[in-house]
């Protein structure tokens, strides 16, 4: 579940909620005082990336860097007239 900032209209108080996606945000209460005169903040967020560090990711990916090397040996191209 994401967390949701607020800021309470009444004690003028910032606070953040732990709450499911599909809840009313109008209908948040105040952590402090227990006011719904709530205003939703938009916020931003950040993730975590696993695996190669963000200084490899910006080099254009080779054959050694995925799994099964094999993937990119495609036969060469042959005209419909080869076929027959």
């Amino acid at each position: 579940m994401p967390l949701y900032e607020y800021f309470c209209e009444n004690c003028q108080v910032d606070f953040t909620l732990l709450q499911s996606t599909d809840i009313d945000k109008e209908e948040s209460e105040c952590s402090e005082c227990g006011s719904k005169n709530t205003r939703y903040k938009f916020s931003s967020f950040s993730a975590k990336i696993q695996g190669k560090p963000y200084a490899d990711l910006q080099k254009p990916v080779t054959v050694d860097d995925l799994p099964n090397k094999n993937v990119l040996r495609i036969p060469p191209a042959r005209h419909i007239s080869e076929y027959q």
